[in-house]
C-alpha cells in the first residue's frame, strides 16, 4: 500500500481550528482495550453516521446486524454529503456527542479530520484481528497518513458513459471497450442528427446540469495521474498541456462540431442529461452507478432501447489510469473519543464486507474484492437486466482492473475548483481562447498557493 505523509493543512475558519486544538488525548494505533464488549449481558450502542438515505440500504444493512448481534446494536443517524451537513458532523464530534463510526465522502474533508485527530488509527486493531486488508481490497486500496491506516473504503465510484445501442446500431458504431477523447468526439459528431427542437446530441457531459471542474478533473487525471493539479514546488500545475487540452474537446463538442448542448443554453434551460437522455435527445451521456435507478424507472421515464456502456475516454493513447476521477469511496473511520472502539470495530468489518450489500441497489459497489459480481450486477440491474441494459458492457466498465486516482494534496481545492469553473465558462461560451483560460487559471492558483511562501 502506498505510504505518504500527510501535508500539513491550514485549517480554515475557527470550528476547524478549534477541532485541532481540542482533539486531545492519546490517538495511538493499538486498539483500546475497552471492556465494552466483554461485559456480561451489557448491550453496546453504537452510532454510526453517514450520508446515504436510511430507505436507500443503511437502515436494511444496520437491521440486519441487529438481529444477528444482540449484544452489540447499531443505530444509523444521516446527515447530508454538503458543506452544511458536514459541518453538523464535525460538530458533533467537537462537542462530545456519540459518533462510532462515520464515513467520510471526499478524500480532503478525511484528510482534514485525520489531521483534527478525530479519526482513530486502525492498524493495531487490523493486526489483532488478522484482518487482511490487501486480500480483501487489492494492494492499493488505501491511503497511509503517516504511516498509519485511517479507513477502509467500502465502495468504489464508476463513472462510465452511457451509449443509447439503438443510435449505436444505426450509425454502425461498436460499444468502445477503451477509447480516447478523439474518438469520442468521432462517436459524438456521427451520433448527432437533426435542428433545433428536433435536434439529438451526441453527447452530454454530465449527470445533471454542466459542471466544468468536474469533468476536467477525470479527463485530465487519466493521464497526469494523483495531484493533477499540484507541482511538487507547490506552484499549480495548469501549464501543463492536459488542461489546455480538455478545453479544447469540450469547445470542439460544444462550438465546432455543435454535437453537445452549449453551456450557456445548458444553464439557462437548467437542462437534466438523465432526461434527455431517457427522451432520446441525447445518445451519448455520463453517468454514475446511483443514476442507473432512473433507467430502471420506465415508468417516469418509459424507453425501449438498450442502454450500453463504456469506460471514460482517455486523454491519449498512453494514459496510464483509466479510472480517472473514479475510484475508492465511502471511506468507513472510527471515531477517535467513542466510548465503544472494540465493538465499531467489530461492526465495521462486517460492514466494509458482507455487510453494505444492502446499499448495492442504489448503485453502491463494494470495494469488498469478494463480493459476487453477477450479484451485484443484478442488484444494480434489477430484474430481466436485458430489456434494459448491455449486461456484459456493463459488467466490464463496473468492474474493470483499472488503477484508481487516490489523491494526496488539497491545498486551496476549493478555490481552485471556483477558479476552473470561472475560467472554463469563459472558454465555453468563447469569451476567452482556451490558451488565455489556463494561464489565467495558473495565475491565479498559483497567488493562492505561494501567497504565504
Amino acid at each position: 500500500m502506498k505510504k505518504i505523509t500527510i501535508s500539513l493543512f491550514a485549517l480554515t475558519l475557527a470550528l476547524t481550528m478549534v477541532l485541532a486544538g481540542c482533539s486531545g488525548g492519546k490517538n495511538d494505533s493499538a486498539p483500546s482495550g475497552s471492556s465494552e464488549t466483554g461485559a456480561a449481558g451489557k448491550v453496546v450502542k453504537l452510532k454510526f453516521w453517514g450520508a446515504v438515505p436510511e430507505e436507500s440500504g443503511p437502515k436494511e444493512a444496520v437491521d440486519n446486524w441487529n438481529k444477528a448481534n444482540p449484544d452489540i446494536q447499531v443505530e444509523y443517524v444521516r446527515f447530508v454529503n454538503d458543506e452544511s451537513g458536514n459541518t453538523k458532523l464535525e460538530t458533533a464530534l467537537l462537542a462530545g456527542d456519540q459518533v462510532d463510526l462515520f464515513i467520510n465522502y471526499r478524500m480532503d474533508k478525511l484528510a482534514k479530520r485525520i489531521e483534527a485527530g478525530m479519526v482513530e488509527p486502525l492498524d493495531g486493531y487490523i493486526e489483532q484481528s488478522g484482518f487482511d486488508l490487501a486480500d480483501n481490497f487489492g494492494e492499493n486500496s488505501i491511503t497511509k497518513f503517516g504511516d498509519k491506516t485511517y479507513y477502509i473504503p467500502a465502495i468504489i465510484l464508476n463513472d462510465f458513459v452511457s451509449l443509447n445501442k439503438t443510435f449505436l446500431d444505426e450509425a454502425n458504431l461498436p460499444i468502445p471497450q477503451e477509447w480516447t477523447w478523439d474518438e469520442y468526439m468521432d462517436y459524438a459528431a456521427k451520433l448527432t442528427q437533426g435542428d433545433g427542437a428536433d435536434k439529438r446530441w451526441g453527447s452530454y457531459t454530465d449527470l445533471l446540469q454542466p459542471k466544468i471542474f468536474e469533468y476536467l478533473d477525470k479527463a485530465v487525471k487519466t493521464e497526469l495521474g494523483p495531484d493533477a493539479f499540484y507541482k511538487e514546488d507547490g506552484s499549480s500545475n495548469f501549464d501543463d498541456p492536459a488542461f489546455k487540452r480538455y478545453f479544447d474537446i469540450m469547445y470542439n463538442l460544444e462550438k465546432t462540431l455543435k454535437a453537445q448542448p452549449p453551456i450557456a443554453e445548458a444553464k439557462a434551460t437548467k437542462m437534466e442529461g438523465i432526461q434527455l437522455y431517457l427522451t432520446n435527445k441525447v445518445a451519448m451521456h455520463w453517468i454514475g452507478t446511483a443514476s442507473l435507478r432512473n433507467i430502471k424507472n420506465t415508468t417516469d421515464y418509459p424507453h425501449d432501447f438498450i442502454t450500453a456502456f463504456a469506460p471514460p475516454p482517455k486523454l491519449t493513447d498512453n494514459s496510464k489510469y483509466l479510472g480517472g476521477g473514479t475510484g475508492y469511496l465511502d471511506f468507513t473511520t472510527i471515531n477517535a473519543k467513542s466510548q465503544n472502539k472494540d465493538a465499531a470495530w467489530k461492526f465495521m468489518q462486517w460492514y466494509v464486507t458482507e455487510g453494505n450489500e444492502p446499499l448495492i441497489a442504489g448503485g453502491r459497489v463494494p470495494a469488498w474484492k469478494k463480493a459476487d459480481q453477477d450479484k451485484v450486477a443484478s442488484l444494480i440491474l434489477g430484474e430481466n437486466p436485458e430489456k434494459l441494459f448491455d449486461v456484459e458492457s456493463f459488467k466490464q466498465v463496473v468492474f474493470a482492473d483499472v488503477e484508481y486516482v487516490r489523491d494526496t494534496k488539497f491545498d486551496h481545492l476549493a478555490e481552485i475548483q471556483k477558479i476552473v469553473e470561472e475560467e472554463g465558462e469563459r472558454v465555453l461560451i468563447g469569451e476567452k481562447p482556451t490558451e488565455d483560460a489556463v494561464k489565467s487559471m495558473k495565475e491565479r492558483a498559483d497567488k493562492l498557493l505561494l501567497g504565504s511562501q
